[in-house]
């Protein structure tokens, strides 16, 4: 036992000897001609990117025989490696051996870096490479920075700017542009990302991005004249910070949201410089993404808000919007700053409330951002337009879903008879269901419109039987169908209890046909005991005119 337990300790001090003697780190070897000396390699080679350089870090060795480091670099396009020389790190001066150097004025393409070590009788170490490409003006990555204004206006001498967010990244950022009075302007644009919007100093309401600029009193903006925006900072993988090239604000950009081209092809077919032009009033009766795009009607003289939501009188609170209050308010104010005579009618309180628990007209005021008496207040002013139903004796209504053909109780025929108390509901479903209810007229008529209303009957509780939206489309035959209006898909329809909502179909589309298909879908309304979901939906009338 104890001549075993001498073998093992004396096997544990081998391996310690040789152990030790790896940690040299030399890759020193025994060939048949004696003792091979391997010269000691670099370690952990990284290549950063620079601006037309390339910065290249490395750890260094302890061999006492190195003489010096050997850096080269080489393009795809290179016919040969340029090479750099360097005294090598000693331990005294830096006991981690880290070591650096810049390669500079390089071109846009990936180089192929490698640093090695050189003995004294010029003998190189093991070869350690990276590639890298340094960033230039042609590197995509440049457009990767923001402009620092996501959407811009011009507005009669005055420029409509919406920020984008401040980010670490972004060292300067001012917008130049020339003034009225000849001279030369620069608006902070870094200054003004990172402000908020705060009630009495204690209450956040979120970032404050959008202005109109210059303030009021100052010289006017040069449209003529160039307006460019400088920048410097940092991309992210970059060492360098970077002066960009500047962008150019063209007078002529415009991006126009979903929601405004929904609506342009509902009016008027489309969107058009001859139509953008002309529009000097606008009529908006749904949600919007956001108002901003008024700003690119040049003669909008007035905004007339849900003028067209024909509510019940004590229902009106039940419409909730989601337009964006902040861009909502602020881009009425700037119309109003910018636009002699300019004016905003609202009904029913549409788009903005009141409360001082978000963003809303009342504390907006308070924080100085809009002025008293932006919106004339027309309450539940509007009254329903006379219009002459198509005469219905004799018309068949059928629905896809056979169970609900004609007059049969909640059938689809019902949505021909104006009284409250009649409704088209198919019923639950476990899934989300398409249902068509056509109308077939007998004979061809002249069809102008449509008057929809929303049942009061059972909902007065339970909004979400209500419908948003839904598709007409008219046909000769009953086989070839074409939109009844401009829009191509769902109409936006009014949803609180028994509010009226007439779609008019343009004159131009006014014509003979025999048949009208509705087509609306289900939408979920409650839920089983185990959880499932169900779907539903009601609708009071649907009456050609």
């Amino acid at each position: 036992m104890k001549k075993k337990l001498y073998y093992i300790v004396w096997l544990f001090a081998v391996l310690f000897i040789v152990g030790c003697e790896d940690l040299e780190d030399t890759y020193d070897e025994y060939a048949g001609n004696g003792r091979i000396h391997y010269v000691g390699k670099c370690s952990n080679l990284e290549v950063l990117p620079g601006w037309k350089r390339l910065k290249v870090k490395w750890k260094g060795n302890l061999d006492a025989n190195i003489d010096h480091v050997k850096v080269t670099w080489k393009a795809e396009s290179d016919s040969e490696s340029h090479v750099l020389f360097l005294r090598p790190k000693d331990v005294v001066e830096n006991n981690n051996l880290v070591d650096s150097c810049y390669l500079e004025n390089l071109a846009n393409a990936v180089y192929t870096v490698t640093v090695s070590n050189i003995s004294v009788d010029s003998t190189e170490s093991i070869v350690e490479s990276a590639y890298a490409r340094p960033y230039t003006e042609s590197h995509e990555d440049l457009q990767t920075f923001t402009r620092g204004i996501i959407n811009f206006y011009p507005l009669n001498g005055r420029l409509a700017v919406i920020l984008d967010d401040v980010n670490e990244n972004i060292s300067e950022m001012n917008l130049v542009y020339w003034g009225s009075d000849g001279e030369q302007h620069t608006w902070n644009i870094k200054e003004h990302m990172g402000l908020r919007l705060s009630l009495f100093g204690e209450i956040d309401f979120g970032r404050d991005y959008y202005f109109l600029i210059p303030g009021e009193g100052e010289p006017g903006i040069d449209f003529s004249k160039e307006i460019k925006i400088q920048r410097k900072g940092k991309l992210p993988n970059c060492i360098d910070e970077i002066n960009f090239e500047d962008a150019t604000l063209l007078k002529d950009e415009q991006v126009w949201s979903a929601g405004f081209s929904q609506l342009l092809l509902k009016q008027y077919g489309g969107v058009t410089d001859e139509i953008i032009n002309s529009v000097e009033t606008i009529e908006l009766d749904y949600d919007m993404a956001s108002f901003q795009d008024l700003l690119y009607f040049p003669n909008l003289k007035k905004v007339i808000l849900g003028k067209n939501r024909y509510m019940i009188d004590g229902y009106t609170s039940m419409n909730v919007s989601t337009t964006d209050v902040y861009k909502g308010l602020l881009t009425l104010q700037f119309l109003k700053d910018s636009r002699e005579g300019f004016t905003v009618e609202r009904y029913n309180n549409h788009y903005f409330g009141n409360d001082f628990e978000s963003v809303s007209i009342t504390t907006m005021e308070f924080m100085g951002k809009i002025k008293p008496g932006l919106l004339s207040e027309m309450k539940n002013t509007n009254t329903l337009p006379k219009v002459v139903p198509l005469d219905t004796t004799g018309w068949e209504v059928t629905c896809t879903d056979t169970v609900y053909n004609g007059y049969k109780t909640n059938g689809a025929a019902n949505l021909l008879i104006d009284d409250p108390k009649f409704y088209f509901e198919p019923g639950l479903t476990s899934s989300v269901k398409v249902f068509e209810v056509k109308f077939d007229m007998k004979k061809p008529m002249v069809v102008k419109g449509f008057k929809i209303v929303q049942p009061t009957q059972g909902t007065q509780t339970d909004i979400k039987y209500l419908l948003p939206s839904l598709k007409i489309e008219v046909s000769k035959d009953g086989y070839e169908w074409e939109n009844a209006t401009y829009e191509n898909g769902g109409i936006n329809i009014g949803n609180t209890p028994g509010e009226t909502t007439f779609i008019y179909v343009p004159e131009v589309l006014q014509k003979s046909v025999q048949y009208v298909r509705l087509t609306i879908v289900n939408q979920y309304v409650n839920a089983t005991s185990d959880g499932s979901p169900l779907f539903s939906l009601r609708l009071g009338a649907f009456i050609p005119f």
